[in-house]
Parts: C-alpha cells; sequence; structure tokens
C-alpha cells in the first residue's frame, strides 16, 4: 500500500500563500476606495438616526390628537416641542455639504421635506393653542388646516427621498431608513381642523390659558335647607342676605369682573351688581350683598350671574339660581 501524506502537506503549503495573497489584494483595493464610501455610510447613517428620532415624534403627535379634549397643555407642548426640536437639528444636519455628488438629491429632498414638517408642526402647535384660548375666533381653524396641509407635503417629499435612497447608485445606510408620518390624519384637511379646533375648546381639557370664574356658592343668611321633598325653605323672617363664592378654575388671572344679582317675587325682580375683584387660578373670593325684604309664607327665586367681558374657559357656571320658600312661623 503506498501513502505519501508528505506530498499533500506540501500542496497546501502552495495553496494557503495564494489565499493570503488575495485577501491583502482584496483589502488593498478595499482601503484604496473605502475613505469616500465611509464617509458616505457615516453620512447616512446620521441622518437615518435623526429620521428615526422624527418618526417617534410623529408617533407620539398621532397618539395624542385624539385625545385633545382631554389632555393639559404642558403635555401638548411637550410632543410639539420635543418634535420640533428633532426637526430643527435634521435641518441643521442638512446644511452640511454632502460627502458625494450622489447624496446631493438625498439632501435637497430631507432638507425640504423638513422644512415643510417645521412648519406644519409649528402651526399645528400654535393653532391648537390658540383655538383653546380664544373660543369665539375662526383664524386658528385656518392655521390647523394650513398646518395639515404642509405636514402632508412634508410626508410626500420624505416619500421621494426614499425612492431615492433606493437608487443603486446610493450606498446603504447601515441603519435602513424607516418610513416617517406626520400628518396627523386622514381626510379633509379643513374638516380635520374644525375638529381639532373643537376638541381644543372642550371644558374638560387644560389646553386653555384662560381664566375659569365660576359662580360655584349660593349663600342665603338665615341658611335654608332641604325638607323632606327636597324643596328650598327659609326660616320664617323678614329680610335675607345672599352672598355669592366665586371661583378662579382656570389657569390664568382673571380680571375684575361685574356680578349681578337677580331677585325675583310675584310682583316683579329687583337687579343688586357688585364687583369681583382679580383672582389667581384657584383662588376663590366671597361677594356679599346688602339684605332684602322678603314675607314669611311666600317663594321667591335668586339668581347669580358673572358678566365675564372677555374670555372665560366655561360660560356654563357661570349663573347659579335657587328657587326657595320662607316658612309661615
Amino acid at each position: 500500500m503506498v501513502f505519501d501524506p508528505p506530498r499533500r502537506r506540501r500542496a497546501w503549503r502552495w495553496l494557503v500563500p495564494l489565499i493570503l495573497l488575495a485577501a491583502s489584494v482584496a483589502a488593498l483595493l478595499a482601503s484604496g476606495a473605502g475613505g469616500d464610501a465611509r464617509e458616505e455610510i457615516a453620512y447616512l447613517n446620521e441622518m437615518s438616526e435623526q429620521i428615526e428620532e422624527i418618526a417617534l415624534g410623529g408617533d407620539a403627535l398621532r397618539e395624542v390628537i385624539p385625545r385633545l379634549n382631554s389632555i393639559d397643555r404642558p403635555e401638548w407642548l411637550a410632543v410639539i416641542d420635543d418634535l420640533r426640536a428633532n426637526i430643527t437639528a435634521g435641518l441643521q444636519f442638512a446644511e452640511q455639504e454632502p460627502p458625494a455628488e450622489e447624496l446631493f438629491a438625498v439632501r435637497s429632498l430631507y432638507r425640504l421635506a423638513l422644512q415643510d414638517w417645521s412648519d406644519g408642526v409649528g402651526g399645528l402647535g400654535t393653532g391648537v393653542l390658540a383655538a383653546a384660548d380664544n373660543p369665539n375666533q375662526t383664524a386658528p381653524v385656518d392655521s390647523v388646516a394650513n398646518a395639515i396641509v404642509l405636514l402632508r407635503a412634508g410626508d410626500s417629499l420624505f416619500d421621494d427621498l426614499l425612492d431615492e435612497i433606493d437608487r443603486l447608485e446610493v450606498r446603504d445606510p447601515i441603519v435602513p431608513f424607516r418610513d416617517v408620518t406626520l400628518a396627523p390624519a386622514e381626510g379633509e384637511a379643513v374638516t380635520l381642523a374644525v375638529s381639532y379646533a373643537l376638541a381644543a375648546r372642550s371644558p374638560d381639557n387644560g389646553l386653555s390659558l384662560r381664566p375659569g370664574l365660576a359662580a360655584s356658592q349660593l349663600v342665603a343668611d338665615p341658611e335654608w335647607q332641604l325638607d323632606p321633598e327636597d324643596q328650598v325653605v327659609m326660616p320664617a323672617t323678614d329680610q335675607v342676605a345672599f352672598s355669592v363664592v366665586i371661583s378662579n378654575l382656570g389657569n390664568l388671572t382673571s380680571a375684575e369682573e361685574q356680578l349681578v344679582l337677580t331677585f325675583t317675587d310675584a310682583e316683579g325682580s329687583i337687579e343688586l351688581t357688585a364687583t369681583i375683584p382679580p383672582l389667581q387660578p384657584g383662588a376663590q373670593t366671597t361677594v356679599a350683598f346688602e339684605p332684602l325684604p322678603i314675607s314669611p309664607g311666600e317663594t321667591y327665586e335668586v339668581a347669580a350671574e358673572i358678566l365675564v367681558s372677555d374670555i372665560d374657559s366655561n360660560f356654563e357656571d357661570n349663573r347659579i339660581q335657587v328657587l326657595f320658600r320662607v316658612n309661615p312661623e
């Protein structure tokens, strides 16, 4: 039997150097052309990381939009400010010259999309707050509608950017670009803007920066009570003095306002007026009126109403009234 291991080992001794030589040549070739490639990939990776943050901000925006009727102002501002900060960082990056001619179109589309997004997010943020702060104005609806159009334009430009990235001439980043949608919803822009404005003006949220005067309590002296039939009754007396507890339930200091007390009996009505001093948010004050004559056995109605001269978070709580009967003895 003939067996010749040394010959096999000699064959491998020739093959291994050839493999090492080929690897060395490939490495040298790669190093010669790799500088530009590394710069292009690094450029695209930076852009991809920025896009990831912007996309997350878009997700947060679409999550908060359906809750406009219940959120507070700080939550809304946090979402808008975070998104705007990430877009601003992208705009600063887009001012840099790309490392390769093939990336100029990518940079241009990115910058255009960012600019539309920036204007759209800014317009949406201020428009929603303007709608909340100025419930009787229609201009905020136009602002929100324009913002939606701009956000959609930015989304469309970004889709064009993704198409440009897919071209063979452009190197792929290590982290692929993800889709970005900042437009809050589908549908006609004006219709959406009206719905957002109505939600922003809901009395159940804390979006508005405005006072919220409320006639919280109507107090009588002597004190009235409820009888077994849930009717308001007052002990027999020949006069009564009313006072009204006023609260500022809003988030802005109120202006000086007027409070009107209307006292009605079988013969007609009497109106008394008093001044409500400015109130800090969360503060209360009691406004007292001069005593009024009444007769035992008679029925009366008393109402107190705040005459708000400007803005208020909820006009429905500006009035309070009580129908009461005076006991005959």
